[in-house]
C-alpha cells in the first residue's frame, strides 16, 4: 500500500499533528500551509502524483485553496483541524481503512 499523503493544512498545529501520528503510524506525510494569502512549504506536483491520497484539513471551502488545480483528479478527504489537533491517529486510520 502506498502510505504516502499530502495534506493542505491551515494551521501549523494540524500539520505537526499529522506528522507525528503519521510517523508513528509509517505514514509519509507532506504538509503545506495555507492561511490567507500565503502558502507555506508548498507541495510539488510530483510529491502530489506520488501520493495515495490527498488530506485538506481546512475549515473554509476546498474550492478556495489556492492553487487547487494541483489537486485535479485526486482523491482527497477532508477534515476540520480541530480534529487533526484532537487525534491524528484516529484520522489517518480511518484513511488507511478506506484506501485498503
Amino acid at each position: 500500500m502506498n502510505k504516502n499523503i499530502v495534506a493542505v493544512c491551515e494551521n501549523e498545529a494540524s500539520a505537526k499533528a499529522l506528522q507525528e501520528s503519521g510517523k508513528e503510524l509509517g505514514f509519509n506525510i507532506k504538509c503545506e500551509i495555507q492561511n490567507k494569502s500565503n502558502i507555506q512549504n508548498e507541495i510539488s506536483a510530483k510529491e502530489i502524483s506520488e501520493s495515495a491520497t490527498v488530506l485538506f484539513v481546512i475549515s473554509y471551502e476546498v474550492e478556495d485553496i489556492q492553487n487547487i488545480e494541483r489537486f485535479i483528479d485526486r482523491e482527497y478527504y477532508e477534515v476540520e483541524p480541530k480534529f487533526v489537533i484532537d487525534n491524528a491517529k484516529a484520522v489517518l486510520k480511518e484513511i488507511s481503512s478506506e484506501l485498503n
